[in-house]
């Protein structure tokens, strides 16, 4: 895994390798390659003149929370992830945005983080506020609201949708309640940044290969800058 202080602070985690790839190339200065265990690249470099990492954590809370403890033990103070969401409001369509305030805990990860009690993961304020300033400041559309978090993307319950729903989930990730729950145990700062990738039960609303990659190269400036903002002092 990445070597104590490469990413310095901050670090932006995404579960595709090929994503964490893309946008190290493309919007990180002097980017060098830090790791690649597993398969699971991370890269660091600068943006805005500071130094940040970008991290592939694979998919799932179970895989995810593995790189983000070892992040943490590495010097990571803020975690941001960027990845995919389905929907299940109509306001959301592949391609939007959504800043994840808030998750629904759905998974085995986050419930044994937390000994199987009662829990309401919640992302840093900080984190949230400067993403929407940013988002307005960049142009970009964004919505803040709540997502369910899951372990498994083909869930034979087929019910469970519609009862998020009815609880107000917007969407559905496999990774943002895992990292919501880990972050305030750990000490660190972390929020969640999502693209829509499909609307949930119409699968006819898969995206292209061209629209994945233009949304996150829009997407991601958000939350690279929310991840860089500086919290205020405690």
């Amino acid at each position: 895994m990445t070597e104590p202080g490469a990413f310095g602070r901050h670090a932006l985690v995404v579960g595709d390798p090929d994503r964490a790839e893309l946008l190290a190339a493309e919007l990180l200065q002097d980017v060098e390659r830090t790791s690649d265990h597993r398969g699971l690249p991370g890269f660091a470099g600068t943006y805005d003149g500071k130094r940040v990492g970008i991290q592939a954590h694979g998919v799932g809370g179970a895989s995810a929370v593995l790189v983000f403890e070892e992040l943490i033990r590495a010097g990571a103070e803020r975690i941001v992830r960027l990845g995919t969401f389905g929907s299940l409001s109509p306001a959301f369509q592949p391609g939007d945005l959504l800043c994840a305030a808030a998750a629904i805990p759905h998974d085995g990860a986050s419930r044994a983080l937390v000994g199987g009690e009662p829990h309401a993961p919640l992302a840093d304020f900080e984190i949230v506020h400067a993403a929407v300033h940013d988002a307005k400041h960049l142009g970009v559309r964004m919505r803040v609201g709540l997502v369910a978090t899951t372990d498994l993307y083909y869930d034979p319950d087929d019910d469970l949708d519609r009862r998020w729903a009815a609880r107000g989930a917007v969407g559905v990730d496999m990774e943002t309640a895992t990292l919501l729950t880990l972050a305030p145990l750990r000490g660190i700062s972390a929020g969640s940044f999502l693209v829509c990738s499909n609307v949930v039960d119409a699968p006819a609303t898969q995206w292209t290969a061209d629209e994945h990659r233009a949304a996150f190269l829009t997407a991601a400036p958000v939350a690279l800058s929310a991840l860089l903002s500086e919290p205020k002092p405690k």
